[in-house]
């Protein structure tokens, strides 16, 4: 299969999840919690799957790009902060910001830790 061929279909996959699961979280209290949710998962998964789990260049690019590419949405934290700015909700996008940028960044490090613990020397 070709590359792009496999980036698509996995990341039309990864589309498919994410919109599954913001629909499924919801947004309680008009807070993004499925956005937060699926950034915060995809960012330990990419970072496990670095660590642990050396691809082909065909499955790199259709699990990192295509999957996780879509699953994951900088586009949607970015007009979700736009809203909360533009309705002066302050103290709401300062806690998104944390708890995305930073939440992100636990994530991978915990998502790394995790993928080197399952590589066997």
């Amino acid at each position: 299969m070709k590359e792009w061929m496999a980036v698509g279909l996995a990341g039309m996959a990864g589309a498919v999840s994410r919109t599954a699961i913001s629909q499924m979280v919801g947004y309680p209290g008009g807070f993004p919690y499925g956005t937060l949710l699926v950034n915060l998962l995809g960012a330990f998964l990419l970072c496990a799957l670095i660590a642990a789990a050396p691809l082909r260049q065909q499955w790199k690019a259709a699990v990192h790009t295509g999957f996780l590419g879509s699953f994951t949405t900088f586009s949607a934290l970015s007009a979700e902060l736009s809203r909360m700015i533009a309705d002066e909700q302050w103290g709401t996008a300062f806690i998104y910001v944390l708890l995305s940028v930073g939440g992100g960044l636990l994530s991978g490090l915990a998502g790394q830790r995790f993928g080197k613990g399952r590589v066997k020397p």
